[in-house]
């Protein structure tokens, strides 16, 4: 026996109106404070045992005569560094400083290349790895393209008065001196 699309209809639209009848009035939600949520404890971390003091444990439980348990447990863990807390933003003074621990042989590079009328504030790092690569080109055979820009960079910069093809020199001369 079927049943007319006019009849289904009307039987799926009120078993829906049943459903939702059935839902009640009150499953709206309301800012009532009996609706509002309680505050909930605290988490707290037990100590954590390694395995070896669990073996350890374990070993002189068992290892005593007639069967006693040992009333020593093991010794409390030591207590633990206060673990870092945010706070509110707080303004600053001043920017901190940086300072970058260069080895020797990049101090003497520096040093080398600030000798030459080469003001080295600011681009040490970028100076650093023009000399490592000037190494590695004359380990492959390869010409190197980036001291030769890093000189440009220094004149238009306005770190040194020296001509471009002098301040790669200089740079090649020093980096080879020191690293190569």
């Amino acid at each position: 026996m079927r049943i007319p699309r006019k009849y289904a209809s009307l039987l799926i639209a009120g078993v829906a109106a049943l459903g939702l009848t059935a839902c009640g009035g009150d499953a709206t939600v309301e800012n009532d404070p009996a609706t509002e949520l309680s505050s909930v404890a605290p988490l707290t971390r037990e100590p954590a045992t390694t395995e070896t003091e669990s073996e350890t444990s374990t070993e002189t439980e068992e290892g005593e005569e007639g069967g006693e348990r040992s009333s020593t447990s093991a010794a409390p863990p030591a207590p633990a560094e206060p673990l870092p807390q945010d706070g509110p933003a707080e303004e600053i003074e001043e920017i901190p400083t940086q300072t970058v621990q260069r080895t020797p042989g990049e101090e003497g590079y520096l040093t080398q290349l600030s000798e030459k009328e080469i003001d080295i504030a600011g681009v040490e790092d970028q100076l650093i790895g023009a000399a490592d690569t000037v190494c590695e080109s004359q380990e492959s055979g390869n010409p190197n393209v980036i001291v030769p820009a890093v000189a440009g960079q220094l004149i238009e910069q306005g770190k040194t008065d020296l001509p471009a093809e002098e301040v790669a020199a200089l740079i090649e001369s020093a980096a080879e001196s020191a690293y190569c």
